[in-house]
């Protein structure tokens, strides 16, 4: 699979920062990681036990070591609201727009308290506009289930557009599709 290069590793807006993970991120991670409503649409929550440990063997910064890869946190306090990746879709998975690509693909995740205030919005639209000054132009992919109406309607507002339907993971999911360009030019 090919890597995605991306020349920086912080970018703000006025309420949020994207960075790599620190230390101090790891309870409020693990938190989000195992929250079951949080992970509703992606196989249900894992153990909070479990998963300390494994970052606690490899480090939390593991969680964000792929270039595209971020967390989402609040400008005023330096709370966890999320996280939140930019990388290649794997060419043998399903949900693909060109024919044998590794076309780019987002995908977030936040808090629960953080869900209805417009800061996924905000932090994918940050991701993507960053993005856009420092790679060509190509096709940006999103992929969610289905049933998560609320994910969908963000990608809609972030200027993806309903490509079609697959399953994967015992599940219908939706995929969108978007120029990377346009979408990080895009005002949400």
């Amino acid at each position: 699979m090919a890597t995605l290069a991306l020349p920086f590793t912080r970018a703000q807006s006025e309420r949020i920062l994207l960075r790599k993970a620190m230390p101090e991120d790891l309870d409020a991670y693990v938190e989000m990681s195992a929250d079951a409503e949080v992970r509703r649409y992606l196989g249900g929550p894992v153990s909070a036990e479990q998963l300390r440990a494994h970052i606690e063997t490899r480090g939390i910064t593991s969680v964000t070591e792929d270039p595209g890869a971020f967390v989402i946190v609040e400008q005023s306090t330096g709370a966890l609201l999320g996280t939140l990746m930019l990388e290649r879709r794997p060419a043998h998975r399903p949900g693909h727009v060109e024919p044998n690509a590794e076309e780019l693909e987002l995908s977030y995740l936040l808090r629960r308290q953080s869900w209805g205030q417009g800061l996924a919005s905000e932090a994918a639209s940050l991701l993507l506009r960053t993005a856009a000054t420092q790679l060509r132009d190509q096709t940006v992919l999103v992929v969610t289930q289905t049933a998560n109406a609320a994910s969908i309607a963000l990608a809609r507002r972030l200027g993806f557009e309903y490509v079609s339907t697959f399953t994967e993971f015992n599940a219908k999911q939706w995929l969108g599709a978007g120029r990377l360009h346009r979408l990080g030019a895009a005002e949400n």
